[in-house]
C-alpha cells in the first residue's frame, strides 16, 4: 500500500505556524548574506527561477550539455520509484 502526504493547506493556525519558525530561523541565523538573499526573495517583484518557454528550453538544453543527467537518464532514475 502506498501513503502518500498529504497536500498542506494553509489555514489561519498554520500559517502563523510557518511564520513562527521563520522568526525561529532568523533569530538563530548569524549568516548575513543568507539573511539578505531570504529578505530578496520575500520582498521580490519576480520569483527566482521563473522562466518562459523560450528561457526554459534554453536552460534545459545548457544543462544536458553540462555533462550532468540527460532527461532519459532522470526519467530512469524516478522510474524505479513510481512502479
Amino acid at each position: 500500500m502506498k501513503v502518500s502526504e498529504p497536500i498542506p493547506a494553509y489555514g489561519a493556525s498554520s500559517l502563523q505556524g510557518l511564520k513562527n519558525r521563520l522568526i525561529a530561523t532568523i533569530d538563530a541565523s548569524t549568516d548575513e548574506r543568507k539573511l539578505e538573499r531570504c529578505w530578496e526573495v520575500l520582498h521580490g517583484d519576480d520569483m527566482p527561477c521563473v522562466f518562459t518557454d523560450e528561457e526554459f528550453a534554453k536552460e534545459l538544453r545548457l544543462s544536458e550539455a553540462s555533462g550532468f543527467l540527460s532527461d532519459e537518464e532522470v526519467k530512469a532514475m524516478y522510474a524505479k520509484w513510481i512502479r
